[in-house]
């Protein structure tokens, strides 16, 4: 009797699952078709992608943040104080 029942909600919830992920595949590919025939979306989708691109090479190209900070400071560290006297009038 116990067994019956598991199988019976374990049927119920794989045929839930199954059809939710159905629905979100075909939700995704509606939006994907409608978005790609629009060409001011291709156009949007192209452009954010090439500035994600530079922004990482960027990242990578200098370094994390806090490695450019730690260089930055270094460098306003080592840069010439200016003189303390006043100046004569």
């Amino acid at each position: 009797m116990m067994a019956q029942q598991l199988k019976t909600f374990q049927g119920k919830v794989n045929t839930g699952l199954k059809a939710t992920g159905e629905a979100a595949k075909n939700g995704a590919d509606a939006v994907y078709s409608k978005a790609m025939n629009n060409p001011r979306t291709a156009a949007a989708v192209v452009l954010g992608t090439g500035v994600a691109a530079a922004l990482l090479w960027l990242a990578n190209r200098n370094g994390t943040f806090s490695a450019l900070h730690k260089k930055v400071l270094g460098n306003v560290r080592k840069a010439p104080t200016r003189s303390r006297r006043a100046r004569a009038a």
